[in-house]
Formats: structure tokens, C-alpha cells, sequence
């Protein structure tokens, strides 16, 4: 990349700095050293000189490090949310799994329900046959027992 230079004032001194940002993103940079030094130098309540640059360099590094410790729990966070994400993707697709599995038994217990129900029916259709000709059975003896006791009161009339 190539390197890019800026004019810059800061604390009214006039620097020409390069670097592989741009110019504009120099700027900004030397903007927010400047105005960190004034800042302190505020607050110590003098001019700015070598003691609030140095000063101001332990303000700017202190912000840096909490932005870094920011960032570590920041990226340790996203880490974790990764983490969970695939884990509950996971859980997803084997519930999606299970829901297949339970349709498909769902269908074959369906099947056997209704293969039972004809089983049934069937089995409803042969007791009604059988008891059709169990009262059938039943008049037919009946009748053969009224034809016995006939018969035998036609042989006990012959006897006297």
C-alpha cells in the first residue's frame, strides 16, 4: 500500500506525518491526539507541554486497552454465541429428524390401525354369519325335536 502524508497542527506545532492510512484518516488521528493533549492540559490547568503529552499518551493508551479487553470479551462472547448457535442448529435438525421419524410411524401405525379396523369388520361379518346359522341350528333343532316328540306320540298312540 502506499503511503499517504498529512500536514498536521497539534498543540499549535505543525507536524508532516505519513503512514498507510489516508490523508483524511491522519487527520483524524492527529485531531484526536490534539485534543486529548488540550483536554488534559485543561484539567492540569497549564499549557501543553511534554508532561500533558505524556499524560495524554497514558489516557489515549488506557482507552486502547479497555477498548482491547472490550474486544476480547466482545470476540470471547461471540465465540460462545457461535457455539450456541450450532448447538441449537444441531438440536433443530435432529428434532426435524425425530418429527420424520414419528410421522413415518405415525403413517405405519395408521396403516395397521386401519388394516385392524378391516380385520374387525371381517371378523364382525363372520359372528353375524355364525350366529345366523347358530339360530338356524337352533330352529332346526327345534323342529327336529317337535318332529321327535310327534314321531314318538305316533309310537305311544300305535303301543296303546
Amino acid at each position: 500500500m502506499e503511503k499517504c502524508r498529512a500536514d498536521v497542527v497539534i498543540c499549535g506545532e505543525n507536524y508532516v506525518l505519513s503512514g498507510e492510512k489516508s490523508e483524511e484518516k491522519i487527520k483524524e488521528i492527529a485531531k484526536f491526539v490534539d485534543e486529548e493533549i488540550r483536554r488534559t492540559s485543561k484539567l492540569l490547568n497549564c499549557n501543553p507541554n511534554y508532561k500533558c503529552a505524556v499524560l495524554a499518551s497514558l489516557n489515549i493508551c488506557e482507552k486502547l486497552m479497555e477498548r482491547d479487553e472490550l474486544m476480547l470479551k466482545l470476540q470471547t462472547e461471540n465465540y460462545q454465541l457461535d457455539n450456541d448457535v450450532k448447538h441449537y442448529i444441531s438440536m433443530w435438525e435432529s428434532a426435524k429428524r425425530k418429527i420424520t421419524d414419528l410421522k413415518e410411524q405415525m403413517s405405519t401405525e395408521v396403516d395397521k390401525q386401519s388394516q385392524s379396523n378391516e380385520d374387525y369388520n371381517k371378523l364382525k361379518e363372520q359372528l353375524a354369519e355364525m350366529e345366523s346359522a347358530y339360530f338356524d341350528l337352533q330352529m332346526e333343532n327345534v323342529n327336529l325335536k317337535n318332529q321327535l316328540r310327534a314321531m314318538d306320540q305316533l309310537t305311544g298312540q300305535d303301543e296303546i
